[in-house]
């Protein structure tokens, strides 16, 4: 079973991703994770994606899938996937399309206010990675190993805004495409909705 997991940045794609992938037997693949990957290891490919990611601009199509593809064809992923933060455009659909069958697309719905609030307050444990949310996480400190937090220059109010934007001009073609295919999903989600919360509504 291939499923996408689709919404803005903030909306909660990445946790339910993983709840998802616990309860199904299905390898989480975020497009997120392989660019910040290749950023950190300081690849040809992540010095590209880093001069888009760090104005809040999209990394061009081609980048994207060529990246995205290259992950899903490796063995962790022969029992199926669930693609987060994958595709964003219509061409990143259809050259999905060729490669793999898609059986769900869950939209997850959420106002700005939503993903304003979410992403100003996330921070990241430098040493495991770990997604923190001051509106749920009461701690200075990594829950999971105690490793200081940090926000990243993505989740600064400015950028979220550019990222938005990007977001609402390119989705609607995206769930038409796959509503036109019977293969969507919606879920609302609301500002006082934590990660758990909105999953039990799947």
């Amino acid at each position: 079973m291939n499923i996408v997991l689709n919404g803005a940045s903030g909306s909660g794609k990445g946790t339910l991703a993983r709840f998802l992938a616990a309860d199904y037997g299905l390898q989480h693949v975020s497009t997120g994770d392989i660019f910040r990957e290749n950023i950190a290891k300081k690849t040809e490919l992540g010095r590209k994606i880093e001069s888009f990611v760090s104005q809040g601009l999209w990394v061009p199509d081609d980048i994207t899938i060529a990246a995205l593809l290259d992950r899903i064809k490796q063995s962790d992923c022969r029992n199926g996937i669930i693609l987060d933060g994958f595709p964003r455009t219509l061409a990143q659909a259809k050259a999905l399309d060729l490669a793999i069958v898609i059986d769900y697309v869950l939209a997850i719905e959420v106002t700005d206010e939503v993903v304003i609030q979410r992403l100003g307050g996330r921070f990241i444990c430098k040493d495991c990675n770990e997604i923190h949310n001051k509106r749920w996480d009461k701690t200075e400190k990594c829950k999971v190993c105690g490793g200081e937090l940090f926000q990243r220059e993505d989740d600064k109010e400015e950028t979220i805004l550019r990222r938005l934007q990007n977001f609402r001009a390119n989705n609607d073609e995206i769930l038409n495409y796959y509503r036109e295919r019977g293969k969507l999903l919606l879920v609302k989600d609301k500002i006082e909705n934590s990660p758990e919360m909105t999953y039990k509504l799947f």
